[in-house]
Protein backbone atom coordinates (compact mmCIF):
# COMPACT_ATOMS: atom_id res chain seq x y z
CA UNK A 1 0.00 0.00 0.00
CA UNK A 2 0.61 3.50 -0.89
CA UNK A 3 2.37 6.32 1.52
CA UNK A 4 -1.19 7.78 0.03
CA UNK A 5 -3.48 5.35 1.71
CA UNK A 6 -7.10 6.78 3.31
CA UNK A 7 -5.93 7.02 7.07
CA UNK A 8 -3.15 9.57 5.97
CA UNK A 9 -4.92 11.89 4.32
CA UNK A 10 -4.05 14.90 2.92
CA UNK A 11 -6.79 17.05 4.00
CA UNK A 12 -7.65 19.03 6.54
CA UNK A 13 -11.01 20.67 8.71
CA UNK A 14 -10.09 23.83 6.58
CA UNK A 15 -10.17 22.53 3.44
CA UNK A 16 -13.20 21.06 3.67
CA UNK A 17 -14.49 23.89 5.35
CA UNK A 18 -13.79 26.32 2.48
CA UNK A 19 -15.03 24.12 0.04
CA UNK A 20 -18.75 23.89 1.77
CA UNK A 21 -18.37 26.99 2.18
CA UNK A 22 -18.20 27.95 -1.14
CA UNK A 23 -20.78 25.78 -2.09
CA UNK A 24 -23.29 27.29 0.09
CA UNK A 25 -22.12 30.89 -0.32
CA UNK A 26 -20.60 31.23 3.13
CA UNK A 27 -17.84 32.28 4.16
CA UNK A 28 -15.38 30.51 6.51
CA UNK A 29 -15.77 33.76 8.85
CA UNK A 30 -19.63 33.23 8.98
CA UNK A 31 -19.23 29.47 9.64
CA UNK A 32 -16.77 29.40 11.90
CA UNK A 33 -18.99 32.58 13.95
CA UNK A 34 -21.63 32.22 16.97
CA UNK A 35 -24.43 33.25 15.01
CA UNK A 36 -27.02 30.79 14.62
CA UNK A 37 -29.25 32.21 11.52
CA UNK A 38 -30.12 28.41 9.63
CA UNK A 39 -27.86 30.41 6.72
CA UNK A 40 -24.60 30.08 8.72
CA UNK A 41 -26.19 27.07 10.91
CA UNK A 42 -26.74 24.21 7.82
CA UNK A 43 -23.36 24.90 6.16
CA UNK A 44 -21.77 25.25 9.36
CA UNK A 45 -23.46 21.01 10.08
CA UNK A 46 -22.63 19.75 6.51
CA UNK A 47 -18.83 20.85 6.99
CA UNK A 48 -18.92 19.63 10.57
CA UNK A 49 -20.06 16.14 9.20
CA UNK A 50 -18.18 15.94 6.13
CA UNK A 51 -14.82 17.06 8.41
CA UNK A 52 -15.79 14.26 10.69
CA UNK A 53 -16.50 11.95 8.22
CA UNK A 54 -13.41 12.43 5.58
CA UNK A 55 -10.63 14.05 7.70
CA UNK A 56 -10.83 11.20 10.49
CA UNK A 57 -10.28 14.27 13.38
CA UNK A 58 -11.76 14.02 16.66
CA UNK A 59 -14.98 15.49 17.63
CA UNK A 60 -13.03 17.84 19.93
CA UNK A 61 -10.52 18.54 17.04
CA UNK A 62 -13.44 19.57 14.27
CA UNK A 63 -15.05 21.79 17.42
CA UNK A 64 -12.44 23.69 18.30
CA UNK A 65 -11.94 24.76 14.18
CA UNK A 66 -15.24 25.88 13.99
CA UNK A 67 -15.01 27.56 17.69
CA UNK A 68 -17.69 24.89 18.86
CA UNK A 69 -17.88 21.88 22.06
CA UNK A 70 -17.90 18.61 20.86
CA UNK A 71 -21.39 17.73 21.82
CA UNK A 72 -22.05 20.75 18.82
CA UNK A 73 -20.12 18.81 16.61
CA UNK A 74 -21.90 15.31 17.48
CA UNK A 75 -25.29 16.67 17.51
CA UNK A 76 -24.32 18.46 13.80
CA UNK A 77 -22.82 14.91 12.87
CA UNK A 78 -26.36 13.09 13.63
CA UNK A 79 -28.59 15.95 12.49
CA UNK A 80 -27.17 15.96 8.77
CA UNK A 81 -26.83 12.28 8.60
CA UNK A 82 -30.93 12.03 9.58
CA UNK A 83 -31.63 14.75 7.25
CA UNK A 84 -29.97 13.16 4.60
CA UNK A 85 -31.66 9.97 5.14
CA UNK A 86 -35.07 11.61 4.68
CA UNK A 87 -33.70 14.29 2.23
CA UNK A 88 -32.42 13.06 -1.14
CA UNK A 89 -31.70 16.82 -1.98
CA UNK A 90 -29.23 17.07 0.83
CA UNK A 91 -28.07 13.31 0.14
CA UNK A 92 -27.24 14.27 -3.58
CA UNK A 93 -25.42 17.58 -1.94
CA UNK A 94 -23.12 16.00 0.49
CA UNK A 95 -22.28 13.16 -2.08
CA UNK A 96 -21.45 15.99 -4.57
CA UNK A 97 -19.63 17.88 -1.95
CA UNK A 98 -17.55 14.36 -1.20
CA UNK A 99 -16.57 14.11 -4.83
CA UNK A 100 -15.14 17.82 -4.93
CA UNK A 101 -13.27 17.31 -1.88
CA UNK A 102 -12.14 14.17 -3.01
CA UNK A 103 -11.09 15.49 -6.40
CA UNK A 104 -8.98 18.66 -5.04
CA UNK A 105 -7.51 16.01 -2.61
CA UNK A 106 -6.47 14.22 -5.56
CA UNK A 107 -5.13 17.48 -7.59
CA UNK A 108 -2.85 18.23 -4.85
CA UNK A 109 -1.37 14.87 -4.63
CA UNK A 110 -0.62 14.98 -8.21
CA UNK A 111 0.81 17.94 -7.90
CA UNK A 112 -1.30 20.12 -9.72
CA UNK A 113 -2.15 22.82 -7.39
CA UNK A 114 -3.60 23.30 -3.14
CA UNK A 115 -5.98 21.41 -2.21
CA UNK A 116 -8.18 24.87 -2.01
CA UNK A 117 -8.07 27.80 -1.69
CA UNK A 118 -10.68 30.82 -1.17
CA UNK A 119 -12.38 30.80 -4.70
CA UNK A 120 -10.00 28.58 -6.24
CA UNK A 121 -12.31 26.11 -8.31
CA UNK A 122 -11.88 22.52 -7.00
CA UNK A 123 -13.77 20.51 -10.11
CA UNK A 124 -12.68 18.82 -12.38
CA UNK A 125 -13.05 20.33 -15.23
CA UNK A 126 -12.82 17.96 -18.01
CA UNK A 127 -15.17 17.32 -21.16
CA UNK A 128 -15.08 13.85 -22.32
CA UNK A 129 -15.14 13.10 -26.18
CA UNK A 130 -14.78 10.51 -28.07
CA UNK A 131 -11.20 11.38 -28.61
CA UNK A 132 -10.15 11.95 -25.11
CA UNK A 133 -9.92 7.94 -23.66
CA UNK A 134 -7.38 9.61 -21.16
CA UNK A 135 -10.17 11.71 -19.80
CA UNK A 136 -13.15 8.81 -19.51
CA UNK A 137 -10.16 7.19 -17.66
CA UNK A 138 -9.66 9.67 -14.94
CA UNK A 139 -13.30 10.33 -14.87
CA UNK A 140 -13.73 6.54 -13.92
CA UNK A 141 -11.20 6.16 -11.53
CA UNK A 142 -12.67 9.22 -9.67
CA UNK A 143 -16.37 6.80 -9.80
CA UNK A 144 -14.25 3.85 -8.47
CA UNK A 145 -13.06 6.01 -5.54
CA UNK A 146 -16.26 7.34 -4.57
CA UNK A 147 -18.49 4.31 -5.14
CA UNK A 148 -15.30 2.83 -2.79
CA UNK A 149 -15.42 5.59 0.10
CA UNK A 150 -19.34 5.31 0.42
CA UNK A 151 -19.06 1.71 0.75
CA UNK A 152 -16.35 1.85 3.23
CA UNK A 153 -18.42 4.87 5.26
CA UNK A 154 -21.26 1.88 5.52
CA UNK A 155 -18.57 -1.08 6.15
CA UNK A 156 -17.51 1.12 9.20
CA UNK A 157 -17.83 -0.70 12.57
CA UNK A 158 -18.57 -4.05 10.98
CA UNK A 159 -16.87 -6.83 9.78
CA UNK A 160 -16.28 -5.70 6.21
CA UNK A 161 -14.57 -2.96 7.14
CA UNK A 162 -10.94 -3.99 6.49
CA UNK A 163 -11.69 -4.93 3.75
CA UNK A 164 -13.36 -2.16 2.51
CA UNK A 165 -10.51 0.25 3.56
CA UNK A 166 -7.94 -1.74 1.34
CA UNK A 167 -10.55 -1.54 -1.69
CA UNK A 168 -10.51 2.16 -1.19
CA UNK A 169 -6.74 2.59 -0.47
CA UNK A 170 -6.52 1.03 -3.96
CA UNK A 171 -8.92 2.12 -5.70
CA UNK A 172 -7.26 5.84 -4.47
CA UNK A 173 -3.94 4.70 -5.33
CA UNK A 174 -5.47 4.30 -8.81
CA UNK A 175 -6.95 7.81 -9.33
CA UNK A 176 -3.66 9.25 -8.18
CA UNK A 177 -1.41 7.58 -10.42
CA UNK A 178 -4.07 7.65 -13.50
CA UNK A 179 -4.42 10.92 -12.97
CA UNK A 180 -0.74 11.72 -12.60
CA UNK A 181 -0.51 9.95 -16.13
CA UNK A 182 -3.26 12.16 -17.30
CA UNK A 183 -2.09 15.84 -16.18
CA UNK A 184 1.74 14.66 -17.32
CA UNK A 185 0.52 13.70 -20.77
CA UNK A 186 -1.01 17.53 -20.44
CA UNK A 187 1.53 19.34 -19.20
CA UNK A 188 -0.52 20.65 -15.96
CA UNK A 189 1.94 19.45 -13.60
Amino acid sequence: MSDHSLTARHLTIRHVALIVADDYGSSLAEMRGSRRRNEDVKPRQVAMFLAHRLTGQSLPAIGRYFNKDHTTVLHAVRVVAEEAGRDHVLAGRLLDLEERINTAEVRFMAGLQEVVEPGASVRLSVTPTRDSPDTIRVIDAVRHYVASRSALALARHTRLEPSARRRADDDFDALVSTYREYADARGLR
